[in-house]
Order: C-alpha cells, then structure tokens, then sequence
C-alpha cells in the first residue's frame, strides 16, 4: 500500500509510479482520514509520501502519522519530495513513530518543483521541466532500492536542527494563515473546485465565490495551482507573477 499526501500532483505521481513498479495500490492520505483508516497490516509493502513543507512534515501528514498503526507489514519506507531541501523532515517522522515503538525501514526523498509560489517562480517551462527530469531520475533509482527492500535513511539535502528550527516551527505557523489567500472576483467562475478540493475543508462558497472558513489550513495552495482561471492569490500578489503548477503525468 502506498499512501501519498499531494496538492499538485507530485506526491501522487511519485506514489502511482512505486504502485505501478510494485504491483500495489496508490491511495490518498486525505482519503484514509476521511474514512478513518489508520491501522495497516500483513501488508507486503507500506509506504508514505509527503511533501516537504517549510522543512518539515506538513500538518496533515504530521496528524496521520500520530495516528497510524504499522501491523505485521514486511516492508516500510516514508518518501519526501522536496524543492531545495528536505530539512529535518526525516528526524521529525522517525521522532513521531518511535513514541509510539515503530519506525519505518527506509526513509527516501526524491526531488520535485517546489510548488510554493510565493518565492519559487514556476513560470519558465524550461526550468519546471528540467525539474521533473531530475526528480524522475532519482524515482527510478528509488523504486529500485524499494524493490529489494533496502533499509536505512538516504534522505538527501538535509539540514542542521539548528537550521531548519525557525522555518519549521515559526514561519510554517505564520504562513499557514488563511488571511494570506485571496480571490479575485472577476476572474472567479464559481466552479467551486477549491471546495471540492481543499484536503481540509477549509473553503466554503459564499455566492459565486470561495470564503476561507478557517483560520488557518495546510496551505499546500491547492486551490491556487488548481484553479482553471487563476483567481486565487497568496500574500500581496508575487504568487500570480510566478505562475501555476500541476505534475504533467498524473491527474489531480
């Protein structure tokens, strides 16, 4: 079973491609806590993918996490895609299992186009593309170690705890605020897929246009990357300069 947290089609990609290569499944971890299903046992193959968020585990996965039960399972891994650096990502899932007397057997990240637009400019193509080439190569070397059960932690571009202390705890919270999201009315359709979508219900539709019920969410800007016309902005408008993303090889 693979299990994947994904906004824009990255985590889920990488997911169907280990199912695919494992003869398994790729399900969604917002799904799995939606029908309440942490326990995983006598499973062949347990894997978690999550993307890294601030250098850290994103709340959501951070949440499942607590809460999953690993029974009997023959092989386990958590995978982090990750823009520049995977921070203490890997410290910090291995801290959450031991609490609770479990682990994973082997801890991978793989590189993906880092999604968050308020500094990354996704706009060139060329750039994205090559992004995507590097990320897919590490993929395929991966599945490979997972294929023969491979155990130890190969996470790559770590940081000092020191390092990643700041961005991890503080500026994750601050940029979680909902107040930094904003719609642009004339452009809104009212399709309301940023509803649909949102992995924590944190949209409702107010009218023709999204409202943010929340005070904070996950910000994994979902609904800006996904929102066919471009009306959903992050902070005082530097996001609209750097463009949208969804992974070209999966549908989300």
């Amino acid at each position: 079973m693979i299990l994947y947290f994904s906004a824009t089609g990255n985590g889920k990609y990488i997911a169907e491609q280990i199912a695919a290569e494992t003869d398994d499944k790729a399900i969604s971890i917002v799904d799995c806590i939606r029908e309440g299903k942490y326990l995983f046992k006598d499973e062949k193959i347990l894997g978690v993918i999550t993307p890294t968020y601030f250098w850290r585990l994103p709340r959501i996965v951070t949440e499942f996490l607590e809460k999953l039960t690993i029974d009997n399972c023959r092989y386990t891994f958590l995978l982090v895609s990750y823009g520049t650096s995977t921070g203490q990502i890997g410290t910090m899932a291995k801290e959450i299992l031991k609490r609770k007397g479990q682990k994973f057997d082997a801890y991978y990240s793989v590189i993906m186009p880092d999604t968050w637009t308020p500094i990354f400019n996704l706009s060139n193509k060329e750039r994205v593309e090559q992004w995507l080439n590097k990320g897919k190569a590490q993929l395929k070397t991966v599945i490979e170690d997972i294929k023969s059960n491979k155990r130890g932690d190969f996470i790559k571009n770590k940081l000092p705890k020191f390092v990643a202390a700041l961005p991890s705890a503080f500026m994750y919270t601050a940029e979680r605020k909902t107040k930094n999201l904003s719609v642009n009315k004339d452009l809104c359709i009212g399709c309301k897929l940023c509803e649909k979508k949102c992995p924590v219900g944190a949209i409702i539709m107010e009218g023709d246009h999204p409202v943010w019920k929340d005070e904070e969410c996950e910000m994994c800007l979902g609904c800006l990357h996904r929102c066919p016309k471009f009306a959903i902005s992050y902070g005082s408008g530097r996001s609209n300069k750097h463009g949208q993303y969804k992974n070209p090889y999966t549908k989300i």
